[in-house]
C-alpha cells in the first residue's frame, strides 16, 4: 500500500471503449446551460519526507483529478478540452490549507526548498516567489485535460501536512516529535467561464502524511550508539547498507561535490516507477563529477544500479530480516502501519475498512505473499496490483471480489498498464471515472474519516433526494438525477458498464 504517484498515467489498452463509449454522454450543439464538477485525489494517501537532508523516499507530490458535465436540457456532455475551448471554460484548482506563506515558513518544508535541487538536479522548488511540484504546478493553476483518462488533472501539487490554526486537524503525530500536523489539506476545483465567473464549484482532499518509519528507525539507530535523530537514522542505515552486498555506506557520497555527504535518492540506484521511472538513472548520470569522501570502503566500480526495484528491496529487506522480526516486529509483513502513514492518520479508511474487517493484505498479500508472487519486481503495475474484481496475484482474501461486469469482451473498469484498475478505471457509459463516484482509493465513500465524505454530502445532499435504509448521502455518487435531468431522484445502484 505504498500510497504515491509522481507520473500521468499510461495510455489505456483497451481498444473495445471505442464501441462503447458515452452515448448517452454524447456531444451536443450549443454551449450548456450549467456544469457540475467532481474532483477526487487519485490516491487515499501520498506520503512525503519530514527531512530531506539524508535521503529522500518521496518528496511532495499530489494529484487531484477532475471530470466535469455540462448541462442543456439532456443527459450530460463530458467536458474536454476541446468543447472547453468552444465553450470558453477553464478548470482550476486552489488548496484551501496550504498557503505560500504557510509552506516557505514551515521548518520541514524548508529543508525540501534546500536540498530539492539535488536530489533533482535543474528543478527549482520555488519559482518567481511561489513553490511549485516537480511537474511545475504550483498550489493553485488551471487543470490539464487527459484525453486518455478523460479526466482533468493538476499533477505534483506540493501537499505538505501542515500545523493547522485548528488544532483539532492535527491529527497525525510528528515520527521526529514535532508538533502534530494536518494530513488532510482540502483543494478546491473550479469551473469559471471566460470572464472568470464560477460556474461550479467542489472541494476535495488532498490527503499527504509522513509515514511511520521513523518510529522504528530512531530506537533503531539509538541501541547502535547513533543519536536519535534523522542524521543519526541516516548515518546507521548508510553503515548498514554497506555491509549488504553493494558495500555501499552512502554516508561517503558526495553527489554534489561541495565536501559535504548527501542527500541521495533512493531511486538513482533502486528504480521506482512512482518516481516516473521505468529504470534506475544511476548516480553517475545525474551527477557526473560525484565524489566519494575520504575514509570509505568501496569504490566507483561498486556504485552500480541495482537489478532490483525500490520497492522490491525495501519490503523485501523488511520481511526477512532478522533484526527486524526478532528485535522489532515479528508480524512486519502484515503490519502496514510500521511503515505507512500510522501515526493517527490511518491511510486506509475507505468504505471496505468501514463496512468489513479486510485489511491491506487481503487485497495486495502479505510480504511474503507479495514476494513470493513477484509482485515486488514490477511494482505499480496492473499486473501486480489488485483490481475490483479481483486480488492481487499471491493474496488470499478474507472475503470475496466483486463481481465482474463484461461488454463485448471487454471488463470494466478498464485499465491502463500502471497504478491498478480503479485509480484510472472508467465504468459508467465507459466515460466515467470509477473514483468519480467512489472516491479516492484507499478511501472509498463512505470513508470513516468525514472529511473524505464532505464532497458526496455535499453532492447528494439536497432535499429531494432520498436513500434506502442503510443509506445516505456519503455513498457513492448513486442519485441518477445528479447527472440525468429525467431520471430518478432514489439513490440507487447505476449500471457499471
Amino acid at each position: 500500500m505504498k500510497l504515491r504517484k509522481l507520473v500521468p498515467a499510461l495510455a489505456l489498452t483497451a481498444a473495445a471503449l471505442t464501441a462503447v463509449v458515452a452515448p448517452a454522454f454524447a456531444g451536443r450543439t450549443g454551449a450548456p446551460s450549467s456544469y457540475k464538477v467532481v474532483a477526487w485525489n487519485d490516491l487515499g494517501m501520498h506520503c512525503a519526507c519530514p527531512t530531506f537532508a539524508g535521503f529522500l523516499l518521496l518528496p511532495p507530490f499530489n494529484t487531484v483529478r477532475a471530470q466535469v458535465l455540462g448541462y442543456g436540457s439532456n443527459d450530460p456532455v463530458i467536458i474536454d478540452s476541446t468543447n472547453a475551448a468552444t465553450y470558453g471554460v477553464t478548470v482550476s484548482y486552489a488548496m484551501a490549507d496550504n498557503t505560500e506563506s504557510t509552506l516557505q515558513a514551515d521548518p520541514y518544508f524548508q529543508q525540501w526548498i534546500t536540498y530539492a535541487p539535488k536530489l533533482f538536479p535543474g528543478f527549482a522548488p520555488v519559482s518567481g516567489g511561489k513553490v511549485q511540484g516537480l511537474a511545475g504546478n504550483g498550489i493553485s493553476g488551471n487543470m490539464t485535460y487527459d484525453s486518455t483518462l478523460k479526466d482533468w488533472t493538476a499533477v505534483g501539487i506540493p501537499a505538505y501536512p501542515l500545523v493547522d490554526a485548528n488544532t483539532a486537524k492535527n491529527i497525525m503525530t510528528d515520527p521526529l516529535g514535532g508538533a502534530n500536523r494536518n494530513p488532510y489539506p482540502m483543494t478546491n476545483v473550479y469551473v469559471k467561464n471566460s470572464t472568470g465567473t464560477i460556474l461550479a464549484q467542489t472541494s476535495t482532499v488532498t490527503p499527504v502524511a509522513f509515514g511511520g518509519c521513523c518510529s522504528c528507525h530512531l530506537s533503531l539507530a539509538s541501541a547502535n550508539g547513533y543519536p536519535a535523530t534523522a542524521a543519526g537514522s541516516f548515518a546507521y542505515l548508510g553503515k548498514m547498507h554497506g555491509q549488504n552486498s553493494s558495500k555501499i555506506d552512502f554516508n561517503y557520497l558526495d553527489p554534489t561535490g561541495d565536501g559535504t555527504s548527501g542527500p541521495i535518492r533512493c531511486s538513482w540506484c533502486h528504480w521506482d516507477p512512482a518516481m516516473g521511472e521505468s529504470a534506475a538513472p544511476g548516480l553517475a548520470n545525474v551527477w557526473p563529477n560525484y565524489v566519494i569522501m575520504a575514509g570509505a570502503t568501496f569504490t566507483r566500480a561498486d556504485i552500480k544500479v541495482s537489478q532490483y526495484s525500490f520497492s522490491d528491496v525495501l519490503h523485501r529487506f523488511h520481511s526477512q530480516s532478522t533484526k527486524v522480526l526478532t528485535q522489532y516486529d515479528a508480524n512486519v509483513a502484515t503490519n502496514c502501519y510500521d511503515c505507512h502513514p500510522g501515526n493517527n492518520v490511518n491511510c486506509y479508511r475507505g468504505s471496505h475498512k468501514a463496512k468489513t474487517a479486510l485489511w491491506c493484505v487481503d487485497c495486495h498479500g502479505n510480504l511474503n505473499q507479495r514476494t513470493a508472487a513477484g509482485q515486488l519486481a514490477q511494482p505499480w503495475k496492473a499486473s501486480t496490483l489488485p483490481s475490483c474484481t479481483a486480488a492481487s496475484a499471491g493474496a488470499n482474501p478474507a472475503f470475496a471480489c466483486h463481481a465482474n461486469n463484461t461488454v463485448n469482451g471487454t471488463v470494466y473498469p478498464t485499465s491502463p498498464t500502471l497504478f491498478g484498475k480503479f485509480i484510472n478505471g472508467r465504468g459508467h457509459k465507459g466515460s466515467i471515472k470509477c473514483q468519480t463516484c467512489h472516491g479516492s482509493a484507499h478511501a472509498e465513500a463512505p470513508s470513516t474519516m468525514t472529511l473524505d465524505n464532505t464532497q458526496l454530502s455535499t453532492l447528494q445532499g439536497s432535499t429531494s433526494y432520498s436513500f434506502p435504509a442503510g443509506k445516505d448521502k456519503t455513498y457513492a455518487l448513486g442519485v441518477c438525477v445528479y447527472c440525468h435531468p429525467t431520471k430518478t431522484s432514489t439513490w440507487g445502484v447505476p449500471p457499471h458498464l
